[in-house]
């Protein structure tokens, strides 16, 4: 549906202004008009007594849940790679069958580096599969760390008009747009339209 000026009524916001397109945001000399999919809502201009911004982080929460998740894991995949660092690992063939005949005696360093009660010619194979568990839990974290910083970096810009009997809301696309609807609806904010010229 086009927009109809009324008389002396003058677009301020958007330009250029296309009259063969949908603009969701139209905001005159006279009245601000928002449109939706429901219908469009409007606000003189005469009647706006309060124009301020609003940032929100619409993902916040679930950054902050991606982030606590995160240091468990940092913290459990280091221990498991401190716990065996420096010692001998059996070679990463034989966890896919290749290689897998095992020696039939522990090897002098498999002898002094395995815990007491560990069986010396199967610890190699235990300190791989350690190795491996603290990798893939920095990994993990590492993971976690860059989705939520992706999450909590997500915002949403919103500009509040508050009239007499109704409050608008608007959004923008960006801060630039913010801050361009800001200054025009400042504008106008508050002013009448102009009287129409006597005959």
């Amino acid at each position: 549906m086009a927009f109809a000026a009324a008389p002396y009524e003058n677009i301020l916001f958007p330009v250029p202004y296309a009259e063969n397109e949908e603009h969701p945001l139209i905001i005159t000399n006279q009245r601000i008009v928002q449109r939706n999919a429901t219908g469009a809502v409007e606000l003189p201009t005469k009647e706006v007594t309060f124009v301020g911004r609003q940032v929100v982080r619409p993902r916040l929460p679930p950054g902050i849940m991606l982030l606590a998740l995160a240091i468990p894991l940092l913290v459990l995949g280091a221990y498991e790679i401190y716990t065996v660092w420096g010692m001998t690992a059996a070679s990463p063939l034989t966890l896919v069958g290749i290689h897998d005949d095992a020696p039939a005696e522990a090897t002098p360093d498999a002898v002094a580096q395995a815990p007491e009660g560990e069986d010396p010619i199967d610890w190699p194979h235990t300190v791989l599969v350690t190795r491996i568990i603290g990798i893939l839990c920095l990994a993990g974290a590492l993971g976690c760390a860059l989705g939520a910083r992706r999450l909590i970096k997500k915002k949403r810009y919103y500009i509040v008009c508050r009239g007499s009997q109704r409050l608008m809301k608007i959004e923008a696309k960006d801060e630039i747009q913010q801050t361009q609807i800001m200054v025009t609806v400042s504008a106008v904010k508050g002013k009448a339209p102009p009287a129409p010229a006597k005959a």
